[in-house]
């Protein structure tokens, strides 16, 4: 594989991205086409997708003899080597932080793992960040629905296979059933590498906050049964969504494998709590506090929670809110909330700075249904700030799974029930019963250490390859 010498941007017209640097750039490619969101235009990336792959089947079916060879030669059980791809990591989002984490801790303790996908049409090179995650030049790309600043994208697969030539491997694990991963996927079984899959987005409810048209989301629903049934096993993060899964994803029972996530909890503490935050300072108050960290956007219930802050406000002055992330609903919401002076913007925040922010707030708002864990729900806990989730979605099992209360699970969108709390919140904020629930918040995340969840995932990997020995 040929890299320019010079760390560059990858020709990058975004702002970078706080915390990840540019160590290597590929060689200059012919930029694919970049299409507008739409339903028909969907489409066009496909037969993009379908493109890459039909001119490269030889090479593949080279490679597929190589493969042969490796199995036969590997040493020992141990001996194994992974890819996570997902076509998201160009972004900032819970998958691609969560994979950032988990890859080089993997590699810290020895393991050969990689982790892949696609640069975005912002860059006129694909690149390498951070010395370990290599993001290919793409082949073409799309805006996804719904979301302004995120997008669908194909690499070319030419440079794939090249990259597995110098660094062969035994699994691969697809992290969303996106355009590009269904690319890489195919062309990964037809070499001989075992493909399973990782049920990371709730693909059929954000279709259906998001899609307007029913044929659409009919079809996205099919793609998503097609592709999952075919990519197994699927790893499931909860038993909600194993459910979801087989209900309807169609995947069969035995075919679904959960093994909960986990975050680097040193990255958190309640220790920060009282320590000056650099950002909003002079605004911030000392009312009680509440807090959002993710994306601004309607799949994750925004409109909601903006309707709820409204009407308890109503009642009680004694309380503000804070919202931490960026996304393309962030101009409405501050548009609605500009006469709301107890709501703060924070923008994107990462590293100590969001530690501070969540050690800071009180209580952690989370009404999303969409979510298919939440990381944003264990670093709360891991700050000592109990948190508020909704019946739906993964988020709810981190609750309920506690051995002391450390929140609370609501029904979702009832108001009513989510206002009464929130009154609540403030009736036992400063007393024992609190102090004992953010106490009770740290201990629980314990439970969703990066060790645990990482070395889990491994050995699950090993049984993949060899069923003999599990």
């Amino acid at each position: 594989m040929n890299f320019s010498r010079k760390p560059l941007n990858g020709g990058d017209t975004r702002p970078p991205i706080k915390e990840r640097t540019v160590t290597s750039v590929f060689k200059n490619m012919k930029r694919g086409p970049h299409y507008r969101p739409g339903n028909v235009r969907t489409t066009m990336l496909l037969m993009q997708v379908f493109w890459q792959w039909l001119i490269n089947v030889p090479t593949m079916l080279k490679m597929r003899k190589a493969q042969k060879l490796r199995k036969k030669n590997r040493k020992t059980d141990d001996d194994i080597s992974v890819i996570f791809y997902s076509d998201n990591l160009d972004e900032i989002n819970g998958i691609a932080n969560s994979l950032r984490s988990v890859v080089p801790y993997l590699k810290s303790k020895g393991k050969k793992a990689q982790l892949w996908g696609s640069a975005f049409n912002t860059r006129s090179n694909g690149v390498v960040e951070d010395g370990y995650v290599v993001l290919f030049p793409r082949a073409a790309s799309m805006e996804q629905l719904g979301y302004a600043d995120s997008e669908l994208a194909a690499p070319y697969l030419a440079p794939v296979l090249k990259m597995l030539k110098r660094y062969p491997a035994d699994l691969m694990e697809l992290e969303t059933p996106s355009p590009g991963a269904w690319l890489v996927g195919a062309a990964a079984k037809i070499i001989g590498i075992k493909v399973l899959s990782h049920y990371r987005t709730d693909v059929p409810s954000y279709t259906r906050s998001l899609v307007k048209e029913a044929w659409m989301r009919s079809y996205v629903l099919w793609l998503m049964q097609v592709f999952y049934r075919n990519i197994t096993p699927v790893i499931s993060p909860c038993e909600a969504y194993r459910k979801i899964l087989q209900t309807e994803i169609k995947v069969n029972s035995k075919d679904i494998k959960i093994l909960p996530r986990g975050i680097p909890l040193e990255n958190f503490s309640p220790n920060y709590r009282n320590s000056q935050l650099s950002t909003l300072n002079s605004q911030l108050s000392h009312k009680i506090r509440f807090l959002y960290v993710g994306r601004i956007s309607v799949e994750k219930d925004i409109p909601f929670l903006e309707t709820l802050w409204k009407e308890f406000c109503l009642e009680n002055q004694n309380a503000e809110l804070v919202f931490v992330g960026g996304g393309w609903y962030l101009k409405t919401l501050k548009e609605d909330m500009k006469d709301c002076s107890n709501v703060h913007f924070a923008g994107v925040k990462a590293g100590k700075e969001l530690a501070e922010y969540y050690a800071n707030a009180d209580f952690f708002l989370f009404p999303s249904a969409t979510d298919t864990f939440g990381n944003v729900i264990v670093e709360s806990l891991a700050s000592g700030t109990p948190v508020l989730v909704t019946d739906k979605g993964g988020p709810q099992d981190i609750i309920r799974n506690a051995e002391e209360k450390c929140g609370w699970v609501l029904p979702f969108r009832d108001l009513s029930a989510w206002k009464q709390q929130l009154k609540q919140c403030c009736e036992i904020f400063g007393t024992p019963e609190y102090e004992q629930m953010r106490n009770a918040s740290t201990e629980h995340s314990k439970n969703y250490t990066l060790e645990k969840m990482a070395n889990a995932q491994w050995e699950f990997f090993k049984e993949q390859l060899n069923p003999c020995s599990a």
